[in-house]
């Protein structure tokens, strides 16, 4: 295979053309890893490699030759974030010293589905510990104690940002070409943004949380990151759709979405929103990366609508940090972690040996511990209704403007505070060190509708660029 960026759909035309096998698709990414991430500029991405990968690879290259094909995706590799729970022989961590040696007793329901596609899991990204929820005293994105600093593939000056950064420096740098990565508050926006990617938020309760690593029941989603957004549509074919474990997926139960097809949906005639922050400063590159985009939907037909809303302040960690001692306390419960059991139990074993476990300290989960977990103090309910009322701004927006999407150069907590899909694509060339994304939000279960806008805008300014990592910045 040639030392190139395939796409996923050059990966289902090259498996079913037989240009090459699964087998060689496992050989061609792992040589770039130990090329990249593990030695040379060791970017780190990667927590580990499943050992169980060839074996995999072979039984779907044979089903292939016997006419068995699960879907699109059969035989294609993924890597997913190591706070999803995978029944095999990889670790389940968090990238946490404290769950180093944790074997998840089952899968997620996303990794089920991701097996019964047929798609081959060829490891685990690294991530910012516990997902970057886990002290307030300037620990870096993609810092864990159990491998150290995930780092950017175009800037040793870029922050790879959220708590995603494995999924997201291993897609840009061409270790893969889709991974999953999930997202509270921006974790899944901010690093594909910072990593010059493209990524689906989806509406909370499109795609299972069961068997996932929580921090909030009501923002956590995974989600796909890959180098296009097409790339994105096949991954989110393949991972939505009604858990009985998860309540807030009942709003899909049943229902059917085709996200590849609806990339090239007809958007002439539609309405589309622009936001400005009337009390927020922006750069003469933002200024000009939204100009660039109005006129391209205009050219299509389409209405655009200004409009100037506040820029208010969201204290979301205030509510997160009752959510995540009930939802971490419940996921450790179930799946029972040697000797840790509770968010106590974490404390206590990180507090045995501060140097190696707790560089940037645990202040997080020290305030998280002292909730009640169980939800009922009047503070925490009088911050998330108000929390709802202003993040709810964009849904009001859209519904009072009768407006088919918002986009906006500003990446905001109000999509993942209200639940709304989020999609981000990059919107220059990252030859410096100044990443930007344009933004496409939807109302909540829009996020088929909102595609087709996401994919003219990348197909047409083809801004993305990929890493030189031979010369990293």
């Amino acid at each position: 295979m040639k030392d190139k960026e395939y796409s996923v759909k050059d990966l289902i035309l090259g498996l079913d053309k037989g240009a090459f096998t699964s087998r060689d698709l496992v050989d061609f990414y792992l040589e770039r890893i130990m090329k990249f991430d593990k030695n040379g500029p060791e970017l780190n991405s990667i927590a580990e490699i499943n050992p169980e990968v060839y074996e995999i690879a072979d039984i779907l290259d044979n089903e292939r030759s016997q006419g068995k094909v699960r879907s699109k995706l059969h035989g294609i590799p993924i890597v997913i974030k190591d706070n999803i729970n995978t029944s095999d022989k990889m670790h389940t961590s968090a990238s946490s010293i404290a769950l180093e040696n944790f074997y998840a007793p089952e899968d997620a329901f996303i990794i089920k589905k991701l097996r019964d596609a047929g798609l081959i899991i060829l490891g685990k990204t690294n991530l910012s510990e516990f997902a970057y929820f886990m002290s307030f005293d300037n620990m870096p994105s993609g810092y864990g104690s159990r491998f150290g600093q995930v780092k950017s593939p175009y800037s040793k000056k870029i922050d790879p940002l959220g708590s995603s950064t494995g999924s997201a420096v291993a897609v840009a740098s061409n270790f893969i070409a889709l991974s999953i990565g999930t997202e509270t508050n921006g974790s899944l926006t901010a690093p594909a943004k910072n990593n010059s990617i493209t990524t689906i938020k989806p509406t909370i309760g499109m795609v299972s949380r069961s068997g996932i690593i929580p921090i909030s029941h009501h923002q956590d989603t995974p989600g796909p990151l890959g180098k296009s957004i097409e790339d994105c549509a096949f991954l989110l074919d393949e991972i939505y759709g009604y858990d009985e474990e998860d309540l807030y997926t009942k709003n899909i139960e049943g229902k059917s979405y085709n996200f590849v097809k609806a990339l090239n949906r007809d958007i002439k005639g539609n309405k589309i929103g622009f936001v400005k922050y009337t009390n927020w400063d922006y750069a003469e590159e933002e200024l000009s990366i939204e100009e660039e985009a109005k006129k391209l939907f205009i050219d299509q037909g389409c209405e655009i609508v200004e409009l100037k809303i506040e820029g208010k302040d969201m204290p979301n960690h205030i509510t997160l940090i009752y959510d995540f001692k009930v939802d971490l306390n419940h996921y450790l419960a179930k799946y029972k972690p040697d000797n840790i059991r509770s968010l106590k139990d974490l404390i206590a074993f990180n507090n045995q040996d501060t140097r190696n476990r707790l560089k940037y300290g645990q202040s997080i989960f020290t305030a998280s511990e002292k909730t009640s977990g169980a939800l009922t103090e009047p503070e925490y309910h009088k911050v998330r209704k108000e929390l709802l009322v202003t993040a709810g701004e964009y849904s009001r927006l859209i519904k009072k403007n009768n407006l088919d999407v918002l986009i906006s150069v500003k990446r905001t907590s109000h999509a993942p505070i209200y639940g709304n899909p989020v999609i981000g694509i990059p919107a220059k060339a990252l030859v410096d060190d100044e990443p930007r994304s344009l933004f496409f939000i939807g109302d909540k279960y829009s996020d088929e509708s909102i595609l087709a806008f996401a994919h003219l805008y990348e197909k047409t300014t083809k801004k993305r660029i990929k890493p030189d990592l031979d010369n990293i910045r």
